[in-house]
């Protein structure tokens, strides 16, 4: 746990490195779905948004109770086709933005009691708040990843392309 402040950064660039990259993306590819029954570059960037107020409530809930307990976040479930996609990507950023503050904030205030505080997750073995912040760093880049590998890579080398 010697790295939570590496971790709080990475939380911290986390909406600038989203911005760019996405500023980087022309317009035209953002909705365009290139795997069938996978998310575009747009659906990755809102979903973003939308789970960092899960993500904050999370935190606050390892904050104020000393044995918290946590259900499953399953978008595939919850967001209906498409859903994502109607939702203003500039907004959405915005909010991204502003609530990943929040969060940060929140996590900066934590003592070691906290960070060392479990809880109880049905999806996972072994669940606390250190494992909650490294899970986001985590989650932010792999999102990221994909955004990039959907804008950039040749149709013939991605899994399962539109035809």
């Amino acid at each position: 746990m010697n790295d939570i402040s590496l971790l709080i950064d990475s939380l911290v660039n986390a909406p600038v490195i989203l911005y760019n990259l996405a500023a980087s993306i022309p317009n035209q590819q953002l909705k365009q779905r290139r795997i069938k029954n996978k998310w575009t570059i747009h659906e990755h960037i809102c979903h973003l948004a939308e789970a960092e107020g899960m993500i904050h409530n999370r935190f606050q809930e390892f904050k104020n109770n000393p044995a918290p307990v946590f259900d499953a976040y399953l978008p595939e479930s919850n967001i209906k086709t498409d859903q994502l996609l109607d939702l203003d990507l500039n907004v959405q950023m915005q909010r991204f933005k502003r609530v990943r503050g929040l969060t940060v904030d929140l996590v900066k205030s934590f003592n070691q009691l906290i960070w060392d505080r479990q809880a109880i997750h049905e999806e996972y073995d072994d669940y606390g708040a250190y494992i909650l912040l490294r899970h986001v760093v985590m989650h932010d880049y792999f999102h990221m990843y994909r955004i990039e590998e959907l804008w950039l890579t040749k149709d013939k080398y991605l899994i399962q392309p539109v035809t």
